[in-house]
């Protein structure tokens, strides 16, 4: 060490650490992402060859090995089951306990250890402020010594450690062959060699910062070039039975839009991939049908704007109003990706989702384009009702199970939405009223001055026709038109839990509106009916997951764009069923551990960045993995 404060080097790393908690919940990444002043810690070993392992790597393993408070044989075994951590530390390969115990005699000082020792204390504190506790942060006096460890005593981290692989490896049989590019067999790169840089690709950003996406590419071999990539996921979006023209893509010339053709070529890969999952999870007592499912919309942000710069605008350009207010004009790009919905400013290709919520494990089961008119688009614009969306989506996720409930979000919330899930799929549905409704301003006042209850229900009945869609309240004789019927609905008055979910305060009270076709529901059972409703943030929680592993891509062809999603999709269902799958293998071999009927999902067993790093290991290995038929 140099002559500089060891406190001073200590607090500046400790520091970082208890920033690094705020962004992540591992130890093993934070350490990653660690800032180390080598210029400051002294290799004592200055002879180097191909067989020295790197300096800065061993440095990390060894803080790691003390803020987890393992011992060696401990860590090292930690390692190299799971090559994640060699490449979190920069190691090309797992050390043995030799070489760790060589490195700490030999290359550590006296004075590096103890200073590595006090900034592991440090970052064991300042992970406990933020009360993260899991396994590799636990107790190392409350840890059996490891010779007298029985296997019905093994810690439940090093149980999964030890299981992890093996289901993960039988995970990707079941959905990588599905997905088939259409490529001859004998193609220099397999459709193995594809997902393996699709998924490194969702790995360089999931991660948090490119050192991990690097550390991969050192160690592969006959690497996939991206050209290659992009024309084998576009080949697999193309349908086999059709050939594109230029003419498909002219304006008013093809009756079925290509963004259509590629979604409707996609989706069944997704759905027979889907479908082999969740017969792996259906055995398990856990997993009850019918089951209740949410649907919701994601925005993924485009930057690019629609619009011409003032400068590249010829005479006779079609200008279109982007502020009704002040009347300012623009000139819209004629090449501009047609799939991108928003208004100026704020551009996104979007997708809505059909997810498995509640006790169940959280599986996307379908997957659609969400396709609206923009503003730039003038005439030629294409837009896609939610009913239709929704129809799309309950077809797909209704050949896979049984579903009871839908829970849609207010977006999605209308009359067309709600036909198509009572007549067409027979099911309840449960959803947020609009603001503006005129329904929800007509009865409201009367929720105020009622003197009995909090939450009050109004039934009413719905009615389509060729020029109407409307609620008629179910005591008025008013006559929509001949045939025009469709079901009976409740719309539940009830005190709002969320802010945004408020249409009127009143006597201090925040009331919130739910239109739901349930026929049962009284006025004293509709708070504790809409409180299912927050079931449906598991889908809020999978879109944070989904977002980090879309990988940044500069194609425009919608192709590349939806098959990255789907495949993102697919990823997060893929750590959901390994995770569930690890659930019930601990459940059954510890008696302590597991849920009641009355409990709620278990936290995940396996983080998410595991499980992507894991996967690509197997890609590289070939373990386990063989390519499509």
């Amino acid at each position: 060490m140099s002559d500089n404060h060891p406190d001073a080097i200590k607090d500046s790393i400790v520091a970082q650490a208890a920033t690094l908690f705020d962004v992540h919940d591992n130890v093993a990444r934070v350490i990653r992402d660690l800032t180390l002043p080598l210029n400051e810690l002294q290799d004592e070993y200055n002879i180097t060859s191909s067989k020295t392992f790197d300096f800065e790597g061993m440095l990390r393993l060894y803080l790691y090995k003390e803020v987890a408070g393992m011992d060696q044989s401990e860590v090292t075994d930690k390692v190299k089951k799971w090559p994640y951590l060699r490449m979190y530390f920069g190691l090309d390969r797992a050390p043995t306990q030799q070489a760790l115990s060589y490195t700490e005699r030999k290359r550590f000082s006296y004075d590096l250890r103890q200073l590595i020792r006090d900034v592991a204390r440090g970052i064991r504190s300042a992970a406990k402020e933020r009360d993260i506790y899991y396994s590799d942060l636990r107790d190392p006096v409350q840890r059996p010594a490891p010779d007298v460890v029985e296997e019905s005593q093994t810690p439940i981290h090093h149980y999964v450690d030890n299981h992890a692989p093996d289901i993960i490896s039988t995970a990707l049989d079941d959905v990588c062959p599905v997905l088939d590019t259409g490529r001859r067999h004998n193609t220099v790169h397999e459709d193995q060699k594809v997902w393996e840089h699709q998924l490194t690709m969702s790995l360089a950003d999931r991660a948090g910062t490119r050192s991990a996406f690097r550390t991969f590419n050192k160690f592969r071999g006959n690497a996939l070039h991206h050209d290659t990539h992009l024309r084998a996921v576009k080949k697999l979006a193309t349908p086999s039975s059709y050939q594109y023209t230029f003419d498909d893509f002219g304006v008013n010339r093809n009756p079925i839009s290509d963004w259509r053709r590629i979604a409707d070529t996609v989706n069944p890969q997704f759905s027979d991939a889907v479908d082999n999952l969740l017969e792996t999870i259906r055995p398990a007592e856990t997993f009850t049908e019918p089951l209740a499912a949410a649907i919701d919309m994601i925005r993924v942000p485009y930057s690019t704007t629609p619009y011409k710069g003032e400068s590249d605008v010829e005479s006779g350009d079609r200008r279109v109003v982007v502020n009704e207010e002040t009347g300012k004009t623009r000139v819209p790009k004629d090449d501009y990706p047609a799939m991108v919905n928003g208004k100026e400013g704020e551009y996104a290709y979007e997708y809505a989702t059909l997810t498995i919520v509640g006790r169940n494990a959280p599986i996307v089961l379908a997957v659609e384009p969400v396709r609206h008119h923009s503003n730039w688009e003038g005439a030629s614009g294409e837009s896609v009702p939610w009913a239709e969306i929704v129809d799309r989506l309950m077809e797909q996720a209704t050949e896979l199970v049984d579903i009871h409930l839908v829970m849609a979000d207010r977006a999605f919330e209308n009359a067309e939405v709600a036909h198509v899930l009572d007549q067409y799929y027979d099911v309840d549905y449960l959803m947020p009223k609009k603001k503006n409704s005129k329904e929800v301003k007509q009865e409201v006042e009367v929720v105020r001055y009622d003197p009995t209850l909090k939450s009050r229900v109004v039934p009413y009945q719905l009615y389509l026709d060729e020029d109407s869609t409307r609620y008629v309240d179910a005591e008025n004789d008013e006559t929509v038109g001949e045939n025009a019927y469709s079901h009976d609905v409740n719309f539940m008055y009830v005190p709002a839990e969320r802010d945004d979910w408020i249409h009127k305060r009143s006597n201090d009270v925040k009331y919130t509106v739910f239109t739901t076709n349930r026929d049962d529901v009284a006025a004293v059972d509709a708070p504790g009916f809409v409180d299912r409703y927050s079931d449906r943030w598991d889908i809020e929680i999978e879109y944070k997951m989904i977002k980090p592993m879309l990988p940044s891509i500069a194609s425009r062809d919608y192709r590349m764009r939806y098959f990255s999603f789907v495949f993102s999709c697919l990823l997060y269902n893929l750590w959901r069923l390994v995770d569930h799958s690890l659930k019930v293998l601990v459940t059954e071999a510890y008696d302590d551990y597991g849920r009641s009927m009355f409990d709620d999902r278990l936290d995940p067993l396996l983080p998410m960045a595991d499980l992507l790093a894991s996967s690509l290991i197997l890609f590289m290995c070939g373990d386990g993995l063989d390519p499509p038929d």
